[in-house]
């Protein structure tokens, strides 16, 4: 079965998609709206936006990579293309590994597709704590279904892959709760793949859903330019600076990309978000900026099972236990 590239066929069609790696002089792009990052925040912002006629700006420091480049299944090459530093980025002591994609899509290329509403005492905490106004579980709820019906989110139906199905037999053995993930997938082959890009489109990335609607609506994609500044003046945004990165999407190629927009939404995650306010000189009169990182670290668990176990084959995450939530 053959799956259509859908980046090569709208290009075909009249999207407005920049290489800032074929570039060869400095340029000015304007926009209403420019958004910094296209991931999960910035992608949905994108189709957002141009949905309601703006005229929207959708910049990306990692490469365009469509599905035509992950039919090759090679995991040494997703790396490279996919990840931050070669999916090398950790924590300051490397105790940590930190997973975060760096294409067109952002994680949402590479996430593993499990797609969990925020937990309510999650919700409650930022509100108690954190004074943070407008997201409480009554007010995110029609949020939360307006996407998981655009992703199509819902609960994996096929049988859990051999790695998944011991969690459950355990969870069952110990009498926890257990239940099957809900996935962003449509027509998904099962093949495990998720972790190095979908070479069938079945995951509802970015990539493949609110980017693909942007452009179809005039938005305009930059990808390999990496937003190095952002100006500011008496407390507003007034443009930002970027420089085009060569075919590697890493090393400058000498080209100066100038920015102008009403307004800027930067969504390049929790950790390259901060890092570009920082690079600005944004004022931070309490020092706060950077200062209160999350990540969610995973643990490896390993034993030695009487049957055989190919963890690589199969929806790599279908079964989470739920005795222990909240």
């Amino acid at each position: 079965m053959a799956i259509p590239d859908l980046y090569a066929e709208g290009i075909a069609s009249g999207w407005k998609v920049i290489d800032a790696a074929k570039l060869s002089a400095a340029q000015t792009l304007e926009a209403d709206v420019a958004i910094i990052g296209s991931g999960a925040g910035g992608g949905v912002s994108a189709e957002i936006l141009s949905l309601a006629g703006l005229k929207v700006l959708l910049i990306e420091e990692g490469p365009l990579k469509t599905s035509d480049s992950f039919k090759d299944m090679d995991e040494r090459r997703a790396y490279r293309d996919l990840y931050q530093e070669g999916g090398a980025r950790a924590t300051s002591d490397g105790a940590i590994a930190v997973m975060q994609g760096r294409s067109v899509g952002g994680s949402t290329t590479v996430n593993w597709t499990s797609s969990f509403r925020t937990p309510a005492p999650t919700l409650k905490f930022w509100a108690a704590e954190r004074e943070v106004v407008g997201h409480s579980v009554e007010e995110m709820a029609p949020w939360f279904q307006k996407m998981e019906e655009r992703l199509n989110v819902e609960p994996w139906a096929a049988a859990p892959n051999p790695n998944n199905s011991v969690l459950k037999r355990g969870c069952d053995k110990l009498g926890w709760e257990a239940h099957a993930i809900p996935r962003n997938v449509k027509g998904c082959w099962n093949s495990g793949y998720c972790g190095f890009g979908c070479p069938v489109n079945a995951k509802q990335s970015m990539l493949v859903s609110t980017i693909p609607e942007a452009l179809r609506n005039g938005a305009t994609l930059v990808h390999r330019l990496r937003v190095k500044q952002l100006q500011h003046s008496d407390g507003k945004i007034t443009g930002a600076i970027g420089e085009a990165l060569r075919d590697d999407a890493r090393t400058p190629n000498g080209v100066s990309v100038t920015i102008k927009a009403r307004h800027f939404i930067v969504a390049g995650g929790a950790i390259n978000t901060p890092a570009l306010l920082l690079r600005s000189g944004l004022p931070d009169p309490n020092k706060q900026l950077g200062q209160h990182t999350l990540i969610h670290p995973v643990v490896l668990t390993i034993a030695q099972m009487p049957e055989r176990i190919d963890p690589f084959l199969g929806a790599p995450q279908s079964i989470a236990p739920t005795t222990f939530n909240g």
